[in-house]
């Protein structure tokens, strides 16, 4: 799984030598900490060799990217700044601040930072995406589409530069060319919903409603998951006098995305017009909810209320129309009406006067053009693919995580994860929460390492790390201090060197972590939790080995052959799952994590014999399911892959419901 950002980086070198700061190596671990995302790590990594020697040009720019990660763009735009200085001849760091500057709203600082990394590097296609998406900030749609027209050039059927270009176009408001390049697209392209969609919105655009809806049928029978089409398809099955089909589309727009206020605004009108009243302004009162200042729902509450007869509820939104918009005549009439069922007479009469002299004004042509500003009518959503800034290079591939900022209420399937396996369990003193799964993994083997009392604290087996804090990274220095003591003193215990290797693993040192799992293998030749921690660590150095043999753009074709070039490493991993397993047959998790690795390799067949293993073991270890259920989709075996997702979600990896709800579509 690619996680690294999207720069070349340098080869892992070798830590600490005898007190004295290799910077080599302390640079080594702190870009594998960017790397597996512990981002506070890293910095106070790069720290201690800018301190050192601050004349060095890469720790600044790794500091960089981390800082952008953490979104911190100001203190990342300085580290760039540091980097140009020491170095003005490399591209990354051009276009790192580039990236940063966008960020800041700095866009034609951006601009030239893209064009100055492109003078480096001209063709390539990251550093002119992100100068399109500064050409297109500044509105200078022609750059951008000369920039498009470049890669188009060395790769013509390219669907995502042609959905660029017609983007661009749509932008620039040439609704032909641009309809033809979606005409172009969907010809090559058939199964793409978002090529169907975006045709769907030019139709739109030309008044062709028929095409349009004709268009967005498909794209919706494609699987597109897209609010906005279903917005547009229901104003468009309105237009045809189908309200039933208009009502769905709408409902289906807010089940994906509950926060669209068009859906919730266009519903209600629907739903107004149909007599269902007191739904429409339910409607319109989430949308309020979420977003007070939508004076066109506020306008349109007023009208309903007067019509339900809530006289008080009306008058509060006629007034705060009439607040925003002093010079909206139909708001006093409208106020003037409610005041006058209020028995209000004086008030209702200054209303209609106002009203009255607005109207006088507007045809004496000394009214703004307010009137428009407050339209009740459907509002056509603009294709969300079209809106999806290009700014997210520098992030790696989103991973599925039991996060407690996920919800799991509602139907949770309807809500669009990345699927991507679970991955591999290892040794950690600390958890993410799980939303639905509380408690502890249990295993024999880790309970009576706790029992030991050697560890500081109870150490489990996570599939999903945290990120440590600043007080938790020194927290694990002071302990790996205190590890080095003992050991001193008792020189042969195998427990302290695994306990230490822990804490190394931890702050992401992954040679120190290894070198003390040997320790602890060759003292106690017979610890299966040795040789599973050194496999872990193992398969993690080679995940960032086969990060960094990926282009900068990370294009399969360009990646090196895993089983070829990564065959010893595979092999030395392997070799300790092995020696786990046949010391602990019983240790699932030893199981699933080798069956990660064989998948890994593409040899299927042996990896979901191995997660049937642990299942076998474990009947209820809801992460085997789940990968195995991939696994066998992968291969073809729908029926049983379907299956195996189910159980995961009978399991509690709620995850597992959104790719069956996919699958089923």
């Amino acid at each position: 799984m690619r996680r690294y950002l999207l720069i070349v980086l340098f080869c892992i070198q070798a830590l600490f030598a005898m007190g004295q700061l290799n910077t080599d190596r302390v640079l080594a671990i702190g870009r594998n900490a960017l790397y597996f995302e512990d981002y506070v790590l890293s910095i106070q990594y790069f720290n201690q060799i800018i301190k050192v020697k601050p004349y060095l040009v890469e720790p600044y720019f790794y500091r960089a990217i981390a800082k952008i990660q953490l979104e911190d763009y100001a203190g990342a735009e300085d580290d760039c700044n540091e980097v140009i200085v020491r170095n003005p001849f490399m591209p990354q760091a051009f276009y790192a601040r580039g990236f940063v500057r966008m960020r800041l709203g700095k866009v034609e600082a951006a601009k030239e930072d893209f064009s100055k990394a492109l003078e480096f590097s001209p063709e390539n296609a990251t550093y002119i995406l992100n100068r399109v998406e500064a050409y297109l900030r500044s509105e200078k749609y022609d750059e951008a589409l000369a920039d498009v027209d470049v890669l188009l050039r060395k790769n013509k059927n390219a669907t995502d530069l042609m959905y660029e270009r017609g983007r661009i176009l749509l932008l620039k408001k040439d609704t032909t060319q641009a309809l033809q390049v979606f005409d172009d697209l969907v010809v090559n392209d058939s199964l793409n919903a978002d090529a169907w969609g975006a045709r769907a919105l030019v139709k739109l655009q030309l008044n062709d409603n028929g095409g349009a809806l004709t268009d967005y049928n498909k794209a919706i029978r494609l699987g597109a998951r897209n609010a906005g089409y279903h917005i547009n398809r229901g104003i468009l099955n309105y237009q045809v006098k189908n309200y039933r089909g208009a009502l769905a589309d709408y409902d289906q727009a807010i089940a994906l995305d509950p926060t669209n206020e068009m859906a919730l605004f266009n519903r209600s009108l629907l739903r107004a017009e149909v007599g269902d009243l007191n739904n429409a302004v339910a409607d319109l009162t989430a949308l309020l909810n979420r977003n007070p200042d939508y004076p066109n729902a506020v306008y349109q509450r007023a009208l309903l209320f007067t019509e339900l007869y809530d006289w008080k509820a009306a008058e509060i939104d006629f007034s705060t129309i009439i607040a925003k918009y002093p010079t909206f005549a139909p708001a006093y009439y409208g106020r003037s009406r409610v005041y006058e069922k209020m028995g209000k007479k004086r008030a209702a009469f200054d209303d209609y006067d106002q009203a009255e002299k607005l109207l006088a004004a507007a045809k004496n042509k000394q009214l703004d053009n307010v009137q428009k500003q407050l339209v009740i009518k459907p509002t056509v959503a603009q294709d969300e693919s079209f809106v999806k800034a290009k700014s997210r290079l520098f992030n790696g591939t989103s991973v599925a995580t039991n996060s407690t900022t996920e919800s799991i209420r509602g139907s949770i399937q309807n809500e669009d994860r990345t699927v991507v396996n679970e991955k591999n369990f290892v040794l950690s003193y600390y958890q993410k929460e799980d939303l639905v799964r509380k408690g502890e993994r249990y295993s024999p083997l880790v309970a009576a390492l706790n029992d030991t009392r050697l560890l500081p604290a109870k150490v489990k087996l996570v599939s999903h790390e945290m990120p440590l804090t600043s007080q938790l990274i020194n927290y694990h220095f002071k302990s790996i201090d205190e590890f080095s003591k003992r050991l001193e003193v008792y020189k042969t215990n195998a427990d302290l060197y695994l306990a230490r290797g822990i804490d190394y693993a931890l702050v992401q040192d992954f040679s120190s972590a290894i070198a003390d799992f040997t320790r602890a293998i060759y003292y106690q030749s017979e610890n299966p939790l040795a040789y599973f921690s050194r496999a872990n660590i193992r398969f993690k150095e080679l995940e960032f080995k086969v990060s960094e043999s990926s282009s900068v753009d990370g294009t399969l074709e360009q990646r090196k052959d895993l089983e070829k070039t990564y065959a010893h490493d595979f092999e030395m991993i392997m070799r300790d799952y092995d020696m786990a397993i046949d010391l602990a047959p019983d240790f699932a998790f030893a199981w699933f994590n080798r069956a990660n690795v064989l998948s890994v390799q593409k040899d299927f067949k042996a990896a979901i014999q191995n997660y049937s293993k642990a299942i076998a073991i474990d009947d209820e270890f809801a992460e085997a399911y789940f990968n195995r259920g991939l696994t066998y989709i992968f291969i073809g075996d729908s029926e049983k892959g379907m299956a195996d997702l189910s159980k995961a979600g009978e399991l509690g990896m709620y995850q597992a419901y959104n790719y069956l709800k996919r699958m089923r579509d």
